[in-house]
C-alpha cells in the first residue's frame, strides 16, 4: 500500500472513527470532541498502516495489528462508560478508571495542561503519581494541545492502544526472520490478545509503552545484521523512550537485550580465554547491580509481603505464625499463581469486575504452563547459537517473574501487572515451547497442562465451598495434599505405561 493510499484510508478511517468517539464521549460541545478524537487517531492509523506495510503486509499481520488496537481502543472506551454505573462506588471507578494510578496520574495531567507550566515539570518530585514523568508530560501535551477546552480521558486511551498495536509489525517481523512464520503468528497473537495486556492497553497506563518500546528495541538487535544502522538508531530511540517511562525498566531490558546481543553475535567468534572474561564481567555487573539495588529491593518488596500478611486473614492464618523466610517462600509462590482462576470464579462480585478478573485468570494459566515447559526444553535447541539465547531468555524471565511475584506480594493487580512488562519474551518462550511440543510429540506438556487442569479442579472445589457453603470444605492443606498425590500418581502412571508400550519416538516437522 503505497504513501497516497495509506492517507486516503486513515483520513476516512479517522473521520469515521472521530465520529463515533464523539457520539460516545461525554463532556464539551460536538465539534470539540470531534476534531481532538479524529485528529489523534488519524495518526494512529496512518503510524500502524504504514507499520503494516514496512513489515511486509499481509492479511495475517493486519488482523494481529487490528485487533490488538481496536481490542484495547474498545474495551477503554467501554470501561469509561460502565465503570462509573455498574462498577464500585470508589471515585476512581466513579470517575471511569481502572486503576489509581491512572486516574491520579491523569488528573495531575489535566491539572498541568490547563496551568499552562512547561511541560517539563512532570519529571520534578512534585508530581508524585508518575516519579519518571514521562507519561504525566506526554498525556498534559496531548491535552494541551487537543482538548484544551475539556478532560477528555479517552484521548489517553487511543495512545495506549496505539502503543499496544504499534509494536506488533516489529515483534513479528523479527521473529519470523528468526524462527519462521510459525513462531511469529503464535507470538504475535499471545503479544495481541493477552487478556492482561487489552486491560492494561484499555487504560491511562504507562505498561502499554513500556511492552511497546521493548519489543520494538528486540526487533533492533534481532535485525541488527541485516539493518545495522537503523537498528542502532531504533534501539538507542526506544531506550530513551523507556527511560522517560521508567527508568528502572529501561535498565532491565537493556541488561536482557544487551546480553542476549553479546550471545548471538559476539561470544561465538571469541576464543576461550575472550570468553571466560565475558562471563566473568557478566556475573560482576549482575552482582553490582545487585548490590545497588537490593536495599531498595528489600524494603520494598518487604512491605509489600508483609502487608500481603497482613491484610489478608486466611494468610494470617494460614502462615502467621511461620518463619519470615518461609512466609516469602510461601507468598511468592501465591504471587505466581495470581489472579487466581479458582476465586475469580468462585468469588461474589460485581458482574462487570467478575468477567474482567476470569479473562486476566485464564489468559495467565494458559500462558503459564508453556513458560513452566519452556524452563525444561530450551536446553534441548539443536544449534548452539539458539540454546545459548533461549536459555538466558528462559533464566532471565523466570527470575522476572519471580521478582514480580515479591515486589508485588500475592496482590492480585500489581505482581501481574509487572510480570506483563516482559510479554513479547514471554510470548516468545511459550511459542517456542508450544512448536517444540507439537514437533517433537512431547507429552509431558500434555501432562503440564493436565496437572493444571487438577489443581484447578480441586481449587474451584475449595473455593466453592469457601464462598457458597457448596460440598464439603476440605481444609487447606488437605486440598494441597491431594492436589500433590493424584498429580504424582498421573504423571508417574502416564511415563510407565509410555515405557511399557515404548512410546516416546520424534516427529520432526519440516522447518518452517
Amino acid at each position: 500500500m503505497n504513501l497516497r493510499m495509506r492517507l486516503l484510508v486513515s483520513l476516512v478511517a479517522g473521520i469515521l472513527s472521530g465520529v463515533g468517539l464523539a457520539l460516545l464521549i461525554s463532556g464539551g460541545r460536538f465539534g470539540a470532541k470531534f476534531l481532538s478524537s479524529a485528529l489523534l487517531i488519524t495518526i494512529c492509523y496512518l503510524a500502524l498502516l504504514s507499520a503494516w506495510s514496512w513489515a511486509g503486509g499481509g492479511r495475517m499481520l493486519a488482523w494481529m495489528t487490528a485487533l490488538a488496537f481496536f481490542l484495547r481502543l474498545g474495551c477503554g472506551v467501554a470501561l469509561s462508560l460502565t465503570l462509573p454505573v455498574y462498577g464500585s462506588d470508589s471515585e476512581t471507578q466513579k470517575s471511569g478508571y481502572v486503576f489509581y494510578d491512572a486516574f491520579r496520574r491523569d488528573e495531575q495531567a489535566w491539572h498541568l495542561a490547563e496551568s499552562k507550566d512547561p511541560l517539563w515539570e512532570s519529571f520534578q518530585e512534585e508530581f508524585y503519581t508518575d516519579q519518571y514523568g514521562g507519561l504525566l508530560a506526554l498525556s498534559a501535551l496531548v491535552y494541551r494541545y487537543s482538548s484544551p477546552d475539556f478532560h477528555r480521558s479517552q484521548l489517553i486511551v487511543i495512545l495506549a492502544a496505539f502503543a499496544a498495536a504499534l509494536c506488533i509489525p516489529f515483534f513479528w517481523q523479527g521473529v519470523r526472520k528468526r524462527w519462521g512464520a510459525g513462531m511469529a503468528v503464535l507470538a504475535g497473537w499471545i503479544l495481541a490478545l493477552y487478556p492482561e495486556s487489552i486491560l492494561l492497553g484499555s487504560s491511562q497506563m504507562r505498561e502499554p509503552f513500556l511492552i511497546s518500546l521493548g519489543a520494538i528495541a528486540f526487533w533492533a538487535v534481532l535485525s541488527w545484521l541485516e539493518h545495522k544502522r537503523t537498528s542502532w538508531v531504533v534501539f538507542v530511540a526506544s531506550m530513551l523512550g523507556l527511560a522517560l517511562f521508567s527508568s528502572r525498566i529501561a535498565v532491565v531490558v537493556f541488561g536482557l537485550l544487551v546480553v542476549w546481543f553479546w550471545l548471538d553475535y559476539v561470544v561465538s567468534s571469541w576464543d576461550q580465554r575472550r570468553q571466560v572474561l565475558g562471563w566473568i564481567t557478566l556475573a560482576a555487573a549482575g552482582l553490582v547491580l545487585l548490590f545497588v539495588s537490593w536495599e531498595w529491593f528489600r524494603s520494598s518488596a518487604g512491605l509489600d509481603l508483609r502487608m500481603t500478611v497482613i491484610n489478608s486473614g486466611f494468610l494470617d492464618k494460614v502462615i502467621g505464625k511461620w518463619p519470615w523466610s518461609w512466609q516469602v517462600v510461601f507468598i511468592v509462590v501465591y504471587g505466581l499463581l495470581q489472579p487466581m482462576l479458582p476465586a475469580a470464579i468462585a468469588e461474589t462480585s460485581l458482574p462487570l469486575w467478575k468477567t474482567i478478573v476470569i479473562l486476566r485468570s485464564l489468559g495467565w494459566y494458559l500462558l503459564a504452563p508453556f513458560l513452566f515447559y519452556s524452563l525444561f526444553t530450551v536446553w534441548k535447541a539443536q544449534s548452539e547459537r539458539e540454546r545459548r539465547t533461549l536459555i538466558w531468555l528462559a533464566g532471565f524471565t523466570i527470575v522476572w517473574v519471580l521478582l514480580s511475584s515479591a515486589r508485588g506480594g500475592g496482590d492480585v493487580w500489581d505482581n501481574p501487572r509487572y510480570r506483563t512488562i516482559l510479554l513479547p519474551w514471554l510470548a516468545l518462550l511459550a511459542s517456542w515451547a508450544a512448536l517444540w511440543a507439537y514437533r517433537q510429540r512431547d507429552l509431558w506438556l500434555v501432562r503440564i497442562l493436565i496437572v493444571e487442569g487438577i489443581f484447578l479442579a480441586f481449587f474451584t472445589h475449595w473455593y466453592l465451598s469457601r464462598y457458597l457453603n457448596l460440598w464439603k470444605k476440605l481444609p487447606f492443606w488437605q486440598t494441597i495434599a491431594l492436589v500433590v498425590v493424584v498429580s504424582a500418581l498421573l504423571l508417574g502412571g502416564s511415563w510407565l505405561w509410555q515405557r511399557w508400550r515404548g512410546a516416546g519416538y520424534k516427529v520432526r516437522l519440516p522447518k518452517q
